[in-house]
């Protein structure tokens, strides 16, 4: 992820955002745009992790370490807690001094790995709350602030939808159902009738179109030397592919018994609460 595309993806300091406090959308925003410590490389980012770890020692009132004891704390927290960042270091250790953090990690008079481990692992879970809880304000707030789109626009755009997919099948060709939004119209009004012969029809479609779509991507993945995963993918994902087949086939059904204009003309917003 860019800087560009962190910035964007953070919350603003000054921002305000319900039920979250100032101090969780920091942790948030320090997730989304800091530096992970899996990038510390510079003789400055060396600098900091050690002056960070003998706070640590000075906060929790234990000996600072030696030099060669501090680079062994420092690797080790970089490679297994890789996607923290300076600051997650920094609010762990100041929760740690304040009893605020949930462990019950004791350092019997020195910062050893293990020690660290155990604190680190806690703060892990409060840090992965947080950021649930941020994340899920935002969308929230997004959600809040989405302009629903006027009734006469939804009705608007679902004709010209219809009328695409009327113009496909009276041409011959197969109308893809892409998200089921036609699927889901037709069954929401009970536009057709889902008999037991219309469903085997379906679903006996359904599973000629997938053997059929297989033997292609196999030879597909043949001739270019592909790797074979999609087609065992398709292997695993079988039943909804066949599922899928047969509800468009329901709908290219519906779509070629409509006469198209009559049916424009009785479409309602209700019809569309789905």
């Amino acid at each position: 992820m860019n800087k560009l595309s962190k910035q964007q993806n953070s919350v603003s300091i000054n921002s305000t955002l319900p039920n979250t406090t100032f101090k969780e959308i920091t942790i948030y925003n320090a997730h989304v745009t800091d530096k992970r410590l899996r990038e510390f490389s510079t003789k400055e980012d060396l600098m900091l992790m050690n002056s960070l770890i003998v706070r640590w020692a000075t906060y929790v009132g234990v000996e600072t370490p030696e030099a060669s004891q501090i680079n062994m704390l420092a690797n080790f927290i970089k490679e297994h807690f890789a996607t923290f960042n300076a600051y997650d270091l920094k609010e762990c250790i100041s929760m740690l001094a304040s009893q605020s953090l949930e462990t019950d990690a004791e350092h019997y008079g020195k910062i050893s790995p293990i020690y660290v481990s155990k604190v680190l692992k806690a703060y892990q879970e409060h840090k992965n709350n947080v950021v649930f809880k941020v994340r899920e304000n935002i969308e929230k707030l997004k959600e809040a602030e989405v302009v629903p789109m006027p009734n006469e626009e939804r009705i608007a755009n679902f004709k010209k939808l219809l009328t695409i997919a009327k113009g496909e099948v009276m041409q011959g060709l197969t109308y893809i159902d892409s998200g089921d939004s036609i699927y889901n119209f037709v069954k929401h009004n009970k536009l057709i009738e889902l008999s037991k012969e219309l469903i085997v029809e379906a679903m006996d479609y359904g599973g000629k179109l997938y053997i059929e779509q297989r033997k292609k991507k196999v030879t597909e993945t043949v001739i270019k030397n592909q790797n074979f995963k999609r087609v065992a993918d398709m292997q695993f994902e079988k039943e909804d592919i066949i599922k899928k087949y047969a509800r468009e086939f329901v709908v290219n059904r519906f779509l070629l018994k409509i006469e198209l204009a009559e049916f424009l003309q009785k479409i309602n917003i209700d019809m569309l609460k789905y």
